[in-house]
C-alpha cells in the first residue's frame, strides 16, 4: 500500500517536471535544477525569515 503511493507521488511529481520543463521551453533537467536547488530553499529562507520577524515582533510586544 505505501509503496504504491510512493510511486504513485513520484510519478505525479516527474509530470509536474516534464510538463514544466515543457511550458518553459527547457528541459526536464533544467526544470529540476530551478525547483530542487533555487525555488525550494529560497521559500525555506523566506519562511524561516518571516518566523523570525515575527518571533522579534512578538517579543517587541511583550515587553510593553
Amino acid at each position: 500500500m505505501l509503496a504504491r503511493l510512493v510511486h504513485t507521488v513520484f510519478w505525479y511529481c516527474c509530470d509536474f517536471m516534464v510538463n514544466l520543463g515543457n511550458l518553459t521551453h527547457t528541459s526536464y533537467n533544467e526544470a529540476n535544477t530551478w525547483v530542487l536547488l533555487l525555488l525550494i530553499p529560497g521559500l525555506l529562507a523566506l519562511l524561516i525569515g518571516v518566523r523570525v520577524a515575527q518571533w522579534f515582533r512578538l517579543r517587541q510586544l511583550r515587553r510593553r
